[in-house]
């Protein structure tokens, strides 16, 4: 793997993992509230970290030089899933899943603002149409009113700061990172946990290990990710779930799709290749001077 495309593939395999991870924890919303979920999410999340850390180097856990910006990436990251409660529980659901989808757009232009980061005319290109075209795609639900527009926009906002966030802490080490974005998470929610507790089902603790791997496993991606380079050229990437939402929809369904849906989609995918067409064009004008 070059240079030039290990950006490509780590931030990848963060989207699909992390997809996955969301999926497994998405099950558990109809059976316990969600607070819970997300707090029992992290928190098998810390515990495998810790286990993990502290045999080798406890220390490096809390070793950091930019606490607040520690606890800033906690707080989106614990936002996004506040956001869409609310939203939910408002009867606009369909419309914060909609929404969800400008996140491309939205780290691209939070790395412009916050580090200095500035994209290509074509990967602008890409992450704005193809965010309008899933955005148009999901965009089913009513128009939100009042503070609902607060948590529709939340959503997409929080989850682009935290991965904008995850750059700008990309000199930490990795052990620190994943140690005070859980452990913030866990903090945060904690005084709630006993006012909505829930008695877990057995069957759904091995659910709660699963989604503690694969979120441990999309973390590491995504530190990784910002660490080998800015986040700005493979922020179409974030897209990729939308096509593979619908092709399993089209798998194990009978919904029909219209011209108009598939001109979206084809946006959708020409958007999500963008990034590994770059780098290949930059890989050739390297080779070929």
């Amino acid at each position: 793997m070059t240079a030039s495309y290990r950006p490509i593939f780590l931030m990848l395999g963060f989207v699909i993992t992390w997809t996955a991870t969301e999926t497994i924890v998405g099950t558990l919303l109809n059976r316990y509230p969600t607070f819970q979920v997300v707090w029992l999410h992290y928190l098998t999340l810390l515990m495998m970290w810790v286990a993990i850390i502290a045999i080798r180097a406890p220390g490096t856990l809390v070793r950091t030089q930019k606490p607040v910006t520690q606890i800033f990436r906690a707080v989106f990251l614990l936002l996004m899933p506040v956001s869409w409660a609310f939203a939910v529980r408002s009867g606009f659901g369909h419309t914060v899943n909609a929404a969800f989808w400008a996140a491309p757009i939205l780290v691209i232009l939070f790395s412009a603002l916050l580090l200095k980061e500035r994209p290509g005319v074509v990967t602008f290109l890409a992450a704005t149409v193809g965010s309008i075209a899933a955005v148009l795609i999901y965009a089913h639900g009513p128009i939100p009113v009042g503070l609902v527009w607060f948590a529709v926009l939340a959503m997409p906002v929080s989850f682009s700061l935290f991965l904008v966030l995850s750059r700008s802490l990309r000199s930490e080490t990795i052990m620190a990172n994943l140690f005070y974005l859980t452990a913030g998470i866990v903090i945060i929610l904690s005084p709630f946990i006993p006012f909505i507790w829930v008695a877990l089902e057995l069957q759904h603790i091995l659910h709660f290990a699963i989604t503690g791997v694969l979120g441990l496993l999309a973390l590491s991606l995504l530190n990784r990710a910002a660490f080998e380079a800015s986040l700005v050229p493979t922020a179409p990437l974030l897209l990729v779930p939308v096509p593979l939402a619908i092709l399993v929809g089209w798998l194990t369904s009978d919904g029909g799709y219209n011209s108009y849906s598939f001109l979206l989609l084809a946006i959708i995918c020409v958007a999500c290749a963008i990034p590994l067409l770059t780098a290949l064009n930059a890989s050739l004008k390297r080779n070929n001077p």
